[in-house]
């Protein structure tokens, strides 16, 4: 199968996850709408479909079927088995010779440098690692490597409320091909959907519906961009857990009344302080923002 877009480029659908194939493709600066088609033995399946960038980096469709889903369609993913962390991993050359994983943090079973993971096996994308986890793990930190040659020259680390248990790598791209951790919503550092309104209290104009999790990214020196659809750096986070606004903080703040509620995990209360400078309201698969430099955050004050 082939992915085409209008402007005749290609890409083979040589991924595979719970919902079916997957085909990537790198788009240009500025790009907005790609129209595409999926096609097999030269023969268009269906449609054109149109992905827009703008509003998200990750779609899903069906053969003979124009419709394309901004949102992960949580009925073809089965839950994850949270006991270990499965990463695939892409080399364009093809050449899988001696590569490895070495773990750490959160892994049950860290391996010596010169004893690596090894794949449990090569699928059309690329090796598949598996690796069982501490109970309770929140992440794994990991390199990527070959003897002394790394992926990437930084430590990586799999935040599972961010990114879930599963995860594809294409070399020499610490980020992630898929899940995108913004998937529902567009990005928009215009927008001002996301306030605090007290020490470690946050609303947020969006629903954040069926998402596994929400979180605050943030830049200490506000030089978080947008390029294809997505932040061009991680940036710093904060974890969110739901909550409801007390009486006195709807007394105070009417217009959000209706909005949704956020509280800062008590684990990341000691980086509050400098969260205020930028802010982006983040869920696995939805994604808002706020930019100070288009609206002040309110004065932090204890309601």
């Amino acid at each position: 199968m082939l992915l085409r877009t209008a402007d005749g480029t290609t890409a083979r659908f040589t991924g595979r996850d719970a919902y079916g194939a997957f085909a990537w493709i790198t788009p240009g600066s500025g790009t907005g709408a790609i129209r595409f088609t999926v096609e097999k033995d030269g023969v268009p399946d269906g449609p054109e479909r149109v992905l827009d960038v703008a509003v998200s980096g990750e779609v899903w469709t069906e053969q003979n079927n124009a419709t394309v889903l901004k949102a992960r369609p949580k009925s073809a993913y089965p839950p994850q088995d949270g006991t270990k962390a499965v990463l695939h991993y892409h080399r364009p050359d093809g050449d899988y010779e001696g590569w490895g994983l070495h773990t750490w943090t959160g892994s049950a079973d860290p391996p010596e440098w010169n004893d690596p993971i090894l794949p449990v096996r090569e699928d059309p994308f690329g090796l598949v690692f598996e690796v069982p986890l501490n109970d309770g793990a929140a992440s794994l930190s990991y390199i990527l490597h070959k003897g002394q040659e790394k992926d990437i020259p930084d430590d990586e680390a799999l935040d599972f409320s961010l990114y879930g248990h599963e995860v594809w790598r294409v070399a020499d791209d610490p980020t992630y091909l898929t899940p995108s951790p913004g998937g529902a919503f567009g990005l928009d550092l215009r927008a001002a959907e996301a306030t605090w309104i007290g020490d470690d209290t946050v609303v947020w104009a969006g629903e954040g519906s069926g998402v596994a999790s929400q979180q605050l990214v943030y830049a200490t020196e506000g030089d978080l961009t947008i390029e294809n659809g997505a932040l061009t750096d991680e940036g710093q986070w904060l974890r969110l857990v739901p909550t409801e606004l007390t009486e006195t903080q709807r007394s105070r703040y009417p217009q959000y009344a209706q909005a949704s509620a956020f509280r800062v995990d008590p684990r990341d209360r000691a980086s509050s302080a400098t969260a205020w400078t930028s802010v982006t309201t983040s869920s696995k698969s939805s994604t808002t923002t706020r930019s100070p430099s288009e609206r002040p955050c309110p004065a932090w004050s204890g309601a």
